[in-house]
Formats: C-alpha cells, structure tokens, sequence
C-alpha cells in the first residue's frame, strides 16, 4: 500500500574529503523535520556542535520542493510514499558522497505493511581512505526470526570490509533476544558499540536503549545524548571520531 515508487532522492552541493576528526549525528526525528519546533531546535545544536554528518530516521520529505539542507550533500533511501510525501532514512554529509546503495528490508512488518530501510554511503579522508556510514532504522514489529534474518542481510553487506565504518540508527532492540542477535552481530563483525555519556536521554522501549553507533577501525572521541525536550519520541546522539591511520612500514 505504500510501498516507495519514486526512486531515492540525492543532492549534491559540495566536493570535498573528510578531515582526521569528524562529528555525527544519529536521530529519529519522528517525522517531525517540517516542523518550525524542530528546525529551530536542529539550528540550535548545529550552533553548538559542528556536526559532519547527520543521519536522521523517519524523514519526511515533501514531494512539492526541494530539500535543501545547507551546507551539506544528502542521499535518502524512502520506506514509505504517500500521495504528497515520502519517508524513511536521509544522510547528509559535508564530504562528497562518493557512492550511496538503499536498501528496504526483506520483511513487511505486521499490521503497517510497511518495510523498513537502510542507507549505505561512502566517503573518503583526505589520505584516500575509505569511510564507509551505514544509516539504519531497523524493522519492529515483526517477531525475533525475521529481525534476525533482516541483521543477517546486513552482516552479508558488511562482512570482510577492512576499512572504517559505522552503523548508527535506530535498532528497535527492545527483547532479550533482539539484544542477543544484535550483540552476536557486533561481535562478528568486530565492531565496538559506542559508551554514550547521559545514556538516560537515549530512547528506551521496555527499558532498553534501541539507539545505538557502532564502529570498526576509528578511534571514538566522546558520544553524548542530548534531551532535546519531547522534540521527537527520540533523543539524537553525537559522536566525534578520529581516523585510524594504517601504519607505515618504512623500507
């Protein structure tokens, strides 16, 4: 029923590489970008922490203008169109988005009939090395077998990549068995989970945090959550990294 027609939407505004240091941020927007409330309020924390990257979950996009999201490049990957919108996941960057790939989940989920997306992009650092950002909003209201195959479709796009990456999103972890199948993911890919400072804003369902980054071959600076009072049903999460150079191995 609403399943998305139109192709992904994409901007590009600027060429350029990523410094040693970036910033990111991850949010569930809860739809809620249109809104005057929340453009003030993403003004606001772009003032106080210049962020590199935005990755935001449940985007609304209005199929009348443009988005514009100045200064930086944008790849979507919708799960959702209606008559006027679509919906699902955006990344903007302010390095060139050397390649983008989205991707619906292989599972409607119950009741809504709906699939959920990720949104794989890549970047490259100023040496050449590849920074490869993987948007996620992880499908929810199915049962533990298919959240777990959707992980499994997302370890076989993962697996055996040696250079940077990061998966950030929404999860919807919110069972012990979803914990289980996610921390089995983390582990096998070898990636870290980010130690987010004021945890307590991060969105919790059934007292488990579903917002999460995870992150292979980058050093982590600090991550923090930030209460961004009722804004959205989610609180976004900054993280600062710093590149991993690989050793040189001087003759």
């Amino acid at each position: 029923m609403f399943y998305p027609k139109s192709k992904p939407l994409e901007g590009f505004f600027q060429d350029a590489t990523l410094e040693e240091k970036f910033s990111l941020m991850s949010w569930n927007i809860h739809k809620e970008n249109l809104n005057p409330s929340f453009q003030l309020t993403l003004k606001e924390l772009l003032d106080e922490n210049p962020i590199d990257f935005l990755l935001f979950q449940e985007y609304k996009i209005k199929k009348s203008y443009d988005i514009i999201i100045d200064p930086y490049n944008y790849a979507t990957a919708p799960n959702i169109e209606t008559k006027n919108h679509l919906y699902g996941v955006l990344t903007a960057s302010k390095a060139t988005i050397a390649h983008q790939k989205a991707h619906l989940s292989q599972t409607k989920e119950f009741f809504l009939a709906t699939k959920k997306a990720n949104l794989i992009t890549h970047h490259y650092f100023k040496d050449g090395q590849l920074l490869i950002i993987v948007n996620l909003h992880a499908i929810n209201f199915v049962n533990a077998k298919m959240f777990k195959a959707e992980l499994d479709m997302l370890y076989g796009l993962l697996y055996g990549l040696d250079c940077a990456v990061i998966v950030s999103g929404d999860f919807n972890n919110w069972s012990n068995k979803r914990i289980h199948d996610l921390q089995a993911f983390e582990y096998s890919l070898g990636y870290q989970r980010a130690i987010i400072d004021d945890a307590k804003h991060i969105k919790q369902f059934f007292s488990k945090p579903i917002d999460h980054i995870f992150y292979k071959n980058l050093k982590l600076l600090n991550a923090k959550a930030i209460d961004t009072k009722k804004i959205s049903d989610h609180n976004p999460i900054i993280a600062k990294f710093a590149q991993i150079k690989p050793l040189s191995i001087k003759p």
